[in-house]
């Protein structure tokens, strides 16, 4: 979803209330939102839940909040301080359940078979990174932000952004090429 259309939409749902447009606004930010709030505050129940929630106030203030010139950048803003409110209410130790690792999928004979399993360990290799660093990564390399706007979300400097943006992309080589050239 572009710029222009998320801007055409959330013109939509601020001057007519019009529901069909948030529904799109909502169905094509909320995977990638989960995603973000789930590396910020460590599950995906609770990400879900802070993302659900942004847009329910979202929906609630629209008239506010008409005047926010880029919604995608807001969006984000909004869920990364729901996180780290739920970080400060919910501070304790988390343990993981056996059942909570997931079983790696069967092979399926497809056509794109090692394309798809390049995916998966780049995806493995990207669940690795740090938190910051992964968040970085996904923000600029996934979502398309700029190193400001990642900065002025995640409220560190641009040289950060940067900083981390390098090392990713250090690690997922490295990782890459122990994939191609394996050591025997």
């Amino acid at each position: 979803m572009g710029e222009a259309e998320v801007n055409t939409l959330w013109q939509a749902v601020c001057e007519a209330d019009d529901q069909s447009a948030f529904r799109t606004l909502f169905d094509g930010f909320y995977l990638r939102l989960v995603r973000f709030a789930a590396d910020l505050a460590g599950t995906r129940e609770a990400a879900e839940e802070i993302v659900s929630d942004v847009f329910v106030q979202l929906w609630k203030n629209r008239r506010q909040t008409a005047g926010v010139i880029r919604l995608k950048t807001y969006l984000y803003t909004a869920v990364r301080h729901r996180s780290y409110n739920y970080i400060r209410d919910h501070q304790q130790h988390r343990w993981l359940g056996l059942d909570s690792i997931e079983e790696p999928a069967e092979a399926v004979q497809l056509p794109s078979l090692e394309w798809k399993e390049l995916q998966q360990q780049l995806d493995k290799a990207v669940d690795r990174l740090s938190p910051q660093c992964r968040t970085v990564f996904r923000m600029v390399r996934e979502e398309g932000f700029k190193y400001k706007e990642v900065a002025a979300i995640l409220d560190i400097s641009p040289r950060t952004v940067e900083t981390q943006l390098v090392r990713a992309v250090a690690r997922l080589r490295e990782t890459l090429q122990a994939i191609q050239h394996p050591v025997r």
